[in-house]
């Protein structure tokens, strides 16, 4: 028997995706640009993991996937399934995409800045390609970060942090 613990949440089911059964599994944003290709999902149905062979995965975007099951054959079986966590074994996750990493897999980074220290953890991301922005809980309150070349002194995607170093003034203007 399979546990949580042996494998690797990989999204959740978010919804039917046409009337065959196929299924929109939205990634969480960690796996973002991973091609993974399981031969099986495991689904968390009240509480127990239910394998689903695979039949076929295929990329809607970034953060979405569409996703064929064996005994899911309507919409209707599909949004039973609604809601549900989704897990992998780790080695079926692949490897990361050659193309950029997205901004949305930096939600949950915890972010510091050269001269400020400690700042708290991207709550979220504004992905414009002109001004991309972070949004940093600092101490219970949002700060909104420009996320360009220039601020960036470091990130670390294994301990997942970012070490920045914002211009003087910027983090005060969240603070008054």
């Amino acid at each position: 028997m399979i546990l949580k613990e042996q494998l690797v949440k990989l999204g959740v089911l978010a919804k039917p995706h046409g009337v065959a059964g196929e299924v929109l599994l939205r990634v969480v944003p960690q796996w973002e640009g991973y091609s993974p290709d399981p031969s099986f999902l495991f689904v968390d149905l009240n509480g127990g993991l239910v394998p689903f062979e695979v039949l076929t995965m295929r990329e809607k975007n970034d953060s979405d996937l569409l996703v064929s099951l064996d005994t899911i054959q309507t919409g209707d079986d599909a949004r039973a399934l609604q809601g549900a966590d989704v897990y992998i074994e780790e080695e079926a996750l692949g490897e990361p995409g050659d193309e950029e990493v997205s901004l949305r897999q930096l939600i949950d980074y915890t972010v510091s800045d050269v001269n400020r220290g400690l700042l708290g953890k991207v709550t979220d991301v504004s992905d414009s390609p002109v001004n991309p922005l972070l949004q940093v809980d600092y101490n219970g309150k949002d700060v909104l970060i420009p996320f360009q070349a220039d601020f960036i002194h470091h990130i670390d995607p294994k301990k997942r942090t970012i070490s920045l170093q914002t211009p003087p003034g910027l983090i005060d203007l969240y603070l008054e």
